[in-house]
């Protein structure tokens, strides 16, 4: 059972998880230079999503005992790893280590989930406690950094001819920001507060829209439209003292603290559910275990890293599947509810 603190923890790093890349991209895609509008009018709707599921946590439902629970479960632990192998080969292969092969990174990033796994929630969650301090003191430079630099110019005109593009893009914030933390719901953690569950997805909802305010800011809408890392990019910008230079791969950790906890959380997903299927049969699950993992890193590296159009057809329905699954699985919940 972890603490209230590493719940919170856990959720500040869900919520920033999935905007990393084609998220961020597709927020300016929609409303350009109100993204940042767009990212408080999602926080609220996200808040919604996450109220719900804290009033139904409050119910104590065991997701062991509703097939149709821990089905959803697994696909989305599934989807949210295979996003996060994408994520993390595409940057570290573009980036960081463009010599290294994409197969490596990703049995380097699996070997870590596993071991992680291994480990337990209690000691990853512990993990995280020692990572936030770290992230939000890079998270703070980059953004103080970057309003430095800032053209205020690129934030007008505010509500000009886009309006349906900013629900849109409301819409797409919310289920981004708002659907990791449904991996939560596999946790123990009692005696809960409101508070206490949605504070870390307010935090790190906050975070998201100072980083759309200095992507913004920096590149402007069109480039940041076009990128396929504008976060990336603005860091590029970023100096100190006007003669230390090229320490956007330092800022970067903390976009892979945040995928690195989803990959954790999935993988724990996964391997509870699964446990959960083969409780009379150790060896067996742990072997499908491993198994599906690998299954997962091999489709992300070897065919959608390989062939980059089948991500990009990914990430133009990523939005209508993370809004299946919140409906599919706050559905299920509310029924469980309601029969018990």
């Amino acid at each position: 059972m972890i603490t209230k603190k590493q719940y919170i923890i856990l959720s500040y790093f869900l919520t920033r998880s999935l905007f990393f890349g084609l998220g961020i991209t597709k927020i300016f895609h929609l409303s350009y230079n109100d993204a940042w509008l767009s990212g408080l009018v999602g926080t609220l709707l996200g808040l919604i999503v996450i109220s719900f599921l804290y009033f139904i946590r409050k119910k104590k439902i065991k997701v062991e005992n509703n097939i149709f629970l821990k089905i959803l479960l697994f696909l989305l632990g599934s989807f949210c790893l295979h996003d996060v192998i994408i994520s993390l080969t595409t940057m570290t292969s573009s980036f960081l280590l463009p010599l290294t092969p994409s197969f490596v990174i990703g049995i380097t990033i699996l070997v870590a989930v596993i071991y992680g796994n291994y480990k337990g929630v209690i000691s990853f969650a512990k993990v995280a406690e020692m990572l936030l301090p770290i992230s939000i003191v890079i998270f703070s430079f980059k953004v103080i950094s970057s309003l430095i630099i800032t053209d205020y110019n690129n934030f007008l005109p505010i509500l000009y001819g886009h309006k349906l593009g900013i629900l849109k893009a409301s819409i797409v914030y919310a289920l981004l920001s708002s659907v990791p933390s449904l991996l939560l719901v596999n946790v123990k953690q009692d005696n809960l507060k409101y508070k206490d569950a949605i504070l870390g997805y307010l935090i790190g909802s906050l975070t998201i829209i100072l980083t759309l305010i200095s992507i913004n800011g920096v590149l402007g809408p069109t480039l940041a439209n076009i990128l396929r890392f504008p976060e990336y990019m603005t860091l590029k910008k970023l100096r100190i003292y006007n003669f230390i230079e090229n320490i956007e791969n330092i800022l970067m950790f903390t976009w892979l603290f945040d995928l690195i906890i989803l990959a954790f959380m999935s993988a724990y997903n996964i391997k509870k559910i699964i446990k959960s299927c083969f409780s009379q049969k150790k060896n067996i699950s742990k072997f499908i275990y491993v198994l599906w993992l690998f299954t997962i890193m091999f489709i992300g590296v070897c065919i959608f890293n390989k062939h980059y159009y089948y991500a990009l057809g990914l990430y133009k329905i990523e939005s209508y599947i993370l809004g299946g699954f919140i409906l599919s699985i706050c559905l299920v919940l509310g029924m469980i509810k309601r029969k018990n």
